[in-house]
């Protein structure tokens, strides 16, 4: 299976991370799975990074100090497009939201909590294409 080089979920909900983080452990995707609250706390976290960016971001929408829209926004604007693939994870089911998400060439997915198996399967379907054999 295809693997990636690590995993940066940005969610201000802990359960829901630890949740996520176990799913992904399972689906044994990657050996590392980074967690920030915010979007500012992933802003500084991938400016610290820049030559290994993920190539995952799972991205919630409703956070403190900045949220997901706001980090897409940047993203864009510091010339990030096509450095990493983001999932928009969040509980958020507005018509509004996933049209604007869909705004953003790099969200690959638009996922609903809370986060399942079948939901790990789809998000990685959006990464990797339905073939995930790494070949």
């Amino acid at each position: 299976m295809a693997r990636l080089n690590y995993i940066l979920i940005v969610d201000d909900d802990e359960a829901s991370n630890l949740i996520t983080r176990l799913f992904l452990e399972k689906a044994d995707v990657t050996d590392q799975i980074h967690v920030r609250m915010n979007g500012v706390e992933a802003v500084a976290f991938i400016m610290q990074h820049m030559n290994a960016l993920p190539e995952l971001i799972l991205l919630d929408i409703n956070m403190p100090l900045m949220d997901g829209f706001e980090f897409l926004r940047r993203w864009k604007a510091n010339g990030m497009t096509g450095k990493s693939k983001i999932v928009m994870y969040t509980s958020s089911g507005r018509e509004a939201d996933i049209a604007h998400a869909k705004q953003y060439e790099d969200v690959v997915a638009y996922i609903e909590k809370p986060m399942s198996m079948a939901k790990i399967n789809q998000l990685l379907d959006a990464v990797f294409g339905q073939n995930r054999s790494g070949s």
